[in-house]
């Protein structure tokens, strides 16, 4: 699923899983609904994978975000990046509502309850939703395989400018 829907060809997906082609429309009525139902399956397994992270009591904010940042940028399941790219263009407009529930309930709920905790600290009253909106928009050229700008501030300091500012 990381080249994404337009790239991925039913031809290659039953090579891949090693069944053919009849096989899985048996399964999926199309490529739309076999692509769906695949992200749904990967989103369940990184929003438990995710919520395990935002329940650890033994990290601090800092180092809750870092492990979810980390473990985004090393699932090689999903692409977000190709995910939001997909959301913008190659399905219908019912697959696209589809999965930007995925993305909001598997990826990024996590991120809004664990902001959610820490909402005493926050400043100017900003809500989990907001935060996590503005860390996903900061956090993206870091966890997409697709950008190629260069990485000159490590995740680690990317964090803590996000949490601290410059001052």
């Amino acid at each position: 699923m990381s080249s994404g829907y337009k790239a991925t060809s039913t031809r290659m997906i039953a090579k891949e899983v090693g069944i053919t082609q009849p096989t899985l429309y048996y399964h999926f009525k199309n490529k739309e609904s076999l692509y769906l139902g695949v992200l749904d399956e990967i989103g369940g397994e990184v929003y438990t994978d995710l919520l395990a992270i935002v329940e650890n009591d033994q990290l601090d904010l800092t180092g809750k975000l870092l492990q979810m940042s980390y473990y985004l940028q090393d699932n090689e399941d999903m692409d977000i990046y190709t995910m939001m790219q997909d959301m913008q263009a190659d399905i219908s407009i019912e697959s696209r509502r589809i999965l930007y529930q995925i993305f909001q309930e598997s990826y990024k709920r996590p991120f809004i309850l664990l902001f959610d905790d820490y909402e005493k600290q926050l400043k100017h009253q900003l809500t989990g939703e907001k935060i996590a909106t503005y860390f996903f928009v900061t956090l993206a050229p870091y966890i997409s395989s697709k950008h190629t700008i260069s990485k000159t501030i490590a995740l680690e300091e990317m964090i803590d400018l996000f949490l601290h500012g410059i001052i």
